[in-house]
């Protein structure tokens, strides 16, 4: 399994890995490769009366890319520090202050990141499954030294945009940019660096995910959604839907769909949702009626 990992030191392939820290050692130079290593073998269990069992227990929390390091012992909030006597106070504060000095520049950077990323998950309301994708990419991202090239709060909404891809939870780049406050150029280039230093791949946005999105948005009748679907579904069949937007393809429809059902909504309206211009619904919308050869007024 280790075969094709070589000691950057002394060049050997023979390794000895200590289950028991999680450490990989080479047996050559004693060089620790690897210090986080995690056991995937079978878990053993035992009963409280039998004399080997302490030998065979396993403990400790999964891993949660949220927690900076997953070991370490927090000293404790403000909130907390606040309720003690005026010498533990001034002690405990002491202590909180040399444990932030011990941390490494890693640590210190997750710290921070994480803090925003919560900031920015909750103000999108995203679910925690995005957070922690979102927390792995950019764990890897410090690891490939990214926070050298670009600023922290921006690759952690860009690393938070491309999590909401990879779970299934599509946004609008605009709603990400405008919980950042940066420009949506920015964002775009930290997303593609993201994805290139890497090597992340995902499949183009179906239209398809921001159908229900909208309709719901626009209180619109479930009627108007099947429609919009049918609509999107033709248009892929018949390869229509190849280089459009389809934040512009799932507006257009839904609004054709809403005309023909006689619930009235303003293309400002549809435009406002999914943040394209009307211009460009009007477009899609000529577009859709005369591939589709439906009779709209």
């Amino acid at each position: 399994m280790l075969t094709d990992v070589k000691c950057p030191d002394c060049g050997s392939h023979d390794f000895f890995h200590n289950r028991g820290k999680g450490e990989l050692i080479c047996r050559q130079c004693s060089i620790v490769l690897d210090e986080s290593m995690v056991d995937f073998g079978r878990d053993t269990r035992f009963f409280e009366d039998e004399n080997d069992g302490a030998s065979n227990s396993r403990t400790g929390a999964p891993f949660d890319p949220l927690v900076v390091d997953n070991l370490g012992t927090s000293i404790g909030n403000a909130s907390d520090i606040s309720k003690l006597t005026g010498r533990n106070r001034a002690l405990f504060q002491r202590i909180k202050k040399r444990q932030h000095w011990t941390a490494t520049s890693f640590e210190q950077n997750l710290k921070t990141a994480f803090n925003q990323l919560k900031l920015m998950s909750g103000a999108l309301s995203l679910p925690p499954s995005v957070e922690k994708e979102a927390a792995v990419l950019y764990r890897r991202c410090v690891e490939r030294g990214l926070t050298k090239r670009s600023a922290i709060e921006h690759l952690v909404i860009a690393s938070l945009f491309l999590a909401s891809k990879l779970q299934g939870f599509p946004r609008a780049m605009k709603e990400f940019a405008a919980a950042a406050k940066i420009d949506m150029t920015i964002l775009g280039k930290n997303y593609k660096l993201i994805m290139r230093e890497l090597n992340v791949k995902i499949s183009p946005t179906n239209p398809l995910d921001y159908v229900t999105k909208f309709a719901t948005a626009l209180k619109l009748s479930p009627k108007v959604q099947t429609k919009a679907v049918k609509y999107i579904e033709q248009m892929e069949k018949m390869g229509l839907t190849s280089g459009l937007s389809p934040l512009s393809v799932a507006a257009s429809t839904l609004y054709i769909s809403a005309q023909l059902e006689k619930e009235k909504r303003t293309q400002r309206e549809f435009a406002e949702i999914s943040g394209v211009t009307e211009t460009t619904l009007r477009n899609r919308c000529k577009d859709l009626v005369r591939a589709l050869k439906v009779k709209v007024k």
